[in-house]
């Protein structure tokens, strides 16, 4: 087996790739372990390395040493590799996607991690490229946009750019017009603060926009939250945050959940539109199940 290291040292808060750099070689060593680490410079490096990686055809564990971009960059090279079996080692600015399987500890464990099996997870198909964890239109997805421009401009990181996002968001519109079909099926036309489809439960630096949400069902959670005055979104927020707003009453008439396997969003005017945590701007989006799409490396103590 194989052992690829992906980092862009450049990348997040915390220098993954000088952080474990000297660990991860001592445990692969001591595992007799053929390894190489890889340095990226952006997100299309990391999908062409790993892809690059996992076409040579022989096992090879690919990890990723860094946040929600850098998973996602990766998975994208590899997705349908059944050769391939994908890992992170969270130490970006979001570490979202692997707070759905317990979070960071169970994968910063290197020993016990780089011996641990894989299993195999779902993903998003949008149509531009591959999702992991959560896609959205709406008030997030324009969050999400300016908390990107704050992080570039090297305002502030990680969950503190993405409240102040949320607070100056608040003040311009919140909703869009969008007409939502589930599965060719069911349909939706209203004013929609926002619309998500998600494998993984978590986004947004903690906000846990998907509590029922399983990676590995072969489905995706779907959720719709319609239109509130500004004065009400902010008492819903902190039961939205915790994943608590499927049971509260503050909900009831505003929000629709459901599990399926193809969302279809079309809106009146183009919106921003959220990919694990890159932005387009789009009038019409598909986001589709991809069943099996990855093998996982998930440390046991977490599942």
């Amino acid at each position: 087996m194989r052992y690829v290291f992906i980092a862009n040292p450049n990348a997040g808060a915390k220098n993954g790739f000088k952080r474990y750099r000297d660990r991860i070689s001592s445990v692969c060593e001591k595992l007799g372990a053929e390894y190489k680490f890889m340095l990226t410079r952006s997100g299309s490096d990391l999908t062409d390395f790993a892809r690059s990686e996992g076409e040579k055809g022989d096992e090879v564990r690919i990890i990723v040493l860094g946040g929600d971009g850098g998973i996602c960059g990766a998975a994208n090279g590899i997705i349908g590799m059944d050769n391939v079996e994908f890992g992170i080692i969270p130490c970006g600015s979001g570490n979202d996607y692997v707070k759905t399987f317990g979070g960071a500890k169970g994968f910063e464990d290197i020993e016990h991690y780089l011996t641990t099996p894989s299993r195999y997870v779902d993903a998003i198909d949008t149509g531009h490229f591959a999702s992991v964890n959560i896609c959205s239109m709406g008030i997030d997805a324009i969050i999400c946009d300016r908390t990107n421009r704050m992080v570039r401009a090297k305002k502030l990181l990680g969950p503190g750019a993405y409240t102040l996002a949320v607070m100056i968001s608040m003040l311009g519109r919140v909703y869009n017009t969008l007409k939502v079909t589930i599965d060719d099926r069911d349909v939706y036309e209203d004013e929609f603060m926002f619309s998500l489809a998600a494998c993984g439960q978590y986004y947004g630096g903690g906000y846990k926009g998907a509590p029922m949400a399983d990676p590995s069902d072969g489905l995706l959670d779907f959720v719709m939250i319609r239109r509130v005055s500004k004065l009400k979104m902010a008492r819903l927020l902190g039961d939205y945050k915790s994943g608590r707003y499927p049971e509260s009453k503050k909900f009831d008439g505003l929000l629709t959940v459901k599990r399926g396997r193809k969302m279809k969003i079309e809106s009146a005017k183009p919106a921003i539109v959220n990919i694990d945590g890159e932005c387009l701007k789009l009038s019409e989006v598909t986001f589709e199940v991809i069943p099996r799409a990855l093998r996982l490396i998930v440390n046991d103590a977490n599942q």
